[in-house]
């Protein structure tokens, strides 16, 4: 289990601590993911995938790196959200 994988155990276990930390680590990246792609929307997709990933934390097995698991939340995020635009 990487550090990662154990900061997300943590925070699932109600370590504000690990959670900001990791939120820390990877806030600038999925904020530039969000941003390059949906502009001044992106405050609300950032915050509904740290959310999800929190929710999601029990699928992730460490098959792959916390960054996959994380981005690949990002991106049904972001598909979620423009098929609520495109109705």
């Amino acid at each position: 289990m990487n550090a990662d994988h154990q900061l997300l155990d943590a925070w699932a276990a109600s370590d504000q601590e690990a959670g900001q930390q990791l939120v820390s680590k990877y806030f600038s990246s999925i904020c530039r993911f969000f941003r390059n792609k949906v502009g001044d929307e992106a405050e609300d997709l950032i915050q509904t995938t740290f959310l999800a990933c929190m929710e999601a934390k029990d699928r992730f097995r460490g098959d792959s790196s916390f960054r996959t698991f994380l981005f690949s939340i990002a991106r049904n995020v972001l598909l979620t959200h423009f098929r609520k635009r495109a109705r």
